[in-house]
């Protein structure tokens, strides 16, 4: 990364006037959604999805904390050979969620995640632009977390592990981590935090704060700290966005989309070298 001093002026101008614009973007949702209220409905989840979502946030804090021990002893390491398998308990978690919500508790699913509320295509326009809006927030978020951490930034493991590959040519291994990145945490991920999580919580706390709760541990879960501020941002745009358009739809097409040009900017760095490595 270039030093500050070495970025001209100009440049600062043009990415200081793209930032202006995605906070525009999202201000004005934000204040669409405090005048008018958001789309997300939450009149069927109950009890019994209250208790299971505090139970769900248990479990997630204790793994978290287990990783963050393995990681302070040094064993905090991704490999290939856990990156799927991990990924499919996630797929077993959401699946057995949703079991219960429709064979259990008679909740119709599309209703409740507002898959009827936007259709695929433009739910996919929702997501492109909307992730347009978010990058440069997010950017802003992670170069001040480089900017305060300095030499002690590093980052997640699983991106460790992603350019490894990738300078190694492993296509098996990269297309391992596509595959979980790209299809696997999006839709399991915002289900979880998005539709189920914040939707339980939206009921008894109010947005502002199931909200707030749901986007930190969102960004706690994936156990990095250089990444916990650009993590937390990109959150709540997404959060943003699925009240706005009130398809879970959306932020798991914004979701995919992030996570695929971050690891397609990966692979070609790694390939390719077309950045000189950070010092």
């Amino acid at each position: 990364m270039p030093a500050p001093e070495s970025i001209p002026a100009a440049a600062w101008v043009i990415y200081a006037l793209i930032v202006g614009i995605a906070a525009a973007v999202y201000g004005r949702a934000a204040l669409h959604l405090a005048r008018h209220g958001g789309k997300v409905r939450t009149g069927e989840l109950g009890f019994p999805e209250l208790l299971m979502s505090l139970v769900l946030a248990g479990m997630f804090a204790l793994l978290m904390i287990g990783a963050i021990q393995r990681q302070a002893k040094g064993a905090g390491e991704v490999r290939i050979e856990t990156v799927l398998p991990g990924s499919l308990i996630f797929v077993i978690l959401s699946v057995g969620i949703l079991a219960f919500l429709h064979f259990g508790r008679r909740l119709h699913i599309d209703l409740v995640f507002g898959l009827d509320q936007v259709r695929p295509l433009a739910a996919l326009g929702w997501a492109g632009g909307l992730l347009l809006a978010a990058f440069p927030l997010t950017g802003v978020a992670n170069a001040l977390t480089l900017w305060v951490l300095k030499d002690g930034f590093k980052p997640q493991p699983l991106i460790e592990l992603f350019s490894d590959v990738a300078q190694q040519g492993d296509h098996l291994a990269v297309a391992q981590i596509f595959v979980a990145g790209v299809i696997i945490a999006p839709c399991c991920e915002e289900f979880l935090f998005r539709g189920f999580f914040y939707g339980v919580w939206k009921r008894y706390l109010g947005p502002l704060w199931a909200g707030l709760l749901a986007c930190a541990l969102f960004a706690a879960f994936h156990i990095s700290l250089p990444a916990l501020a650009g993590l937390f941002v990109l959150a709540v745009c997404l959060n943003v966005a699925y009240e706005r358009t009130g398809s879970l739809l959306v932020p798991i097409g914004m979701h995919a989309l992030f996570n695929f040009t971050s690891l397609l900017v990966l692979y070609v760095q790694a390939r390719f070298a077309v950045l000189p490595a950070a010092p």
